[in-house]
């Protein structure tokens, strides 16, 4: 499915959405299997766009089935002058183009572009939402106090972590490209959602999402009163292993959730649409919200926030026995 936008349209804005007392009724109405079903219908949908680039540079695919699409990849021109590519994307968020670049975890082979892309783009905030374990993932950031790692002309210092809620840890970087001038990057490392099934507690992903969103602002302000930010442009870059699974739910949250935010304090009717939204992401970054099991996650993290939010001007017709009564 293809999405055609006028000049001063945005991918993710109010059209296409339904109220969130819909919403609500319409999920508390199902159950897993006619969930999952939902979704196994909005990934037929999928637009096939073959990447003849994504295939020229197939040692720099972490995984052969997650393509990178043409018309929002990322180009960073590499320091050899060989090419232009790493297997990354543009994503939009809420009335805000470009606000994500969803990638996959470095590898040994793409590490020196990944930081050239983070240099490149103005980046303030990395979030891995796959954690960092040395026996799967390529440590592309230090982890000791005052340790520099270097790759090419890129050099990232560790000037220390803060271990939130036992559940990610954040670390202020310092990333400079030869001499030139430092830019201080906060990295997240969530280590608390492990590839197969959603996070040990589901909820955190609120937390996390409202810290990232925070942070982001701080840094930000930083980068721009240290002179290397200019336009106040800095898009959030996320990976998981693929940059899809992961990476696209937490951006599929984000963008929900503003939504409620934005359309709630525009008219007092909250306004959502999770389906929707995830056609929409994926047309952005290939196979983003990868499982079944993220899909419903989605839908019921969405809930939770107009819970706490209190969006809903009655709550007693919730009722998710549907999803915990066993056939």
């Amino acid at each position: 499915m293809e999405y055609v936008l006028k000049p001063g349209q945005y991918l993710h804005d109010i059209e296409e959405s339904e109220t969130l007392e819909s919403f609500t009724r319409r999920v508390c109405s199902m159950n897993v299997y006619s969930l999952f079903f939902d979704y196994a219908t909005v990934i037929s949908k999928d637009i096939k766009d073959p990447s003849a680039i994504c295939e020229q540079h197939g040692a720099l695919n972490r995984y052969k089935d997650i393509q990178c699409f043409d018309r929002t990849r990322v180009i960073v021109p590499h320091e050899s002058g060989k090419h232009n590519y790493i297997n990354a994307n543009y994503v939009d968020g809420f009335r805000e183009e470009k606000k994500f670049i969803l990638t996959q975890s470095p590898m040994e082979n793409t590490v020196e572009s990944f930081w050239a892309m983070i240099y490149q783009e103005n980046v303030v905030e990395i979030v891995a939402v796959n954690g960092l374990y040395p026996e799967k993932t390529f440590l592309y950031v230090p982890f000791k106090k005052s340790t520099i790692a270097m790759f090419g002309p890129y050099s990232i210092k560790f000037c220390g972590s803060q271990l939130i809620r036992d559940v990610y840890e954040a670390s202020v970087l310092k990333l400079r490209k030869g001499d030139g001038q430092e830019r201080k990057i906060l990295h997240i490392c969530f280590f608390a959602w492990h590839d197969k099934g959603t996070p040990e507690r589901p909820t955190e992903m609120l937390y996390l999402m409202s810290d990232i969103n925070h942070n982001r602002a701080l840094f930000t302000k930083e980068a721009e009163k240290s002179g290397w930010l200019k336009n106040g442009r800095s898009p959030i870059v996320v990976h998981c292993s693929t940059g899809a699974g992961r990476s696209g739910t937490l951006a599929v949250l984000d963008i929900c959730c503003h939504k409620m935010d934005y359309t709630e304090k525009l008219n007092g009717n909250a306004l959502v649409d999770v389906r929707d939204t995830v056609l929409r992401i994926r047309t952005q970054r290939d196979k983003a919200v990868t499982k079944p099991e993220q899909y419903l996650l989605l839908h019921l993290l969405v809930i939770e926030y107009a819970l706490r939010q209190k969006y809903y001007d009655n709550v007693d017709f919730i009722d998710f026995s549907n999803y915990t009564s066993v056939a």
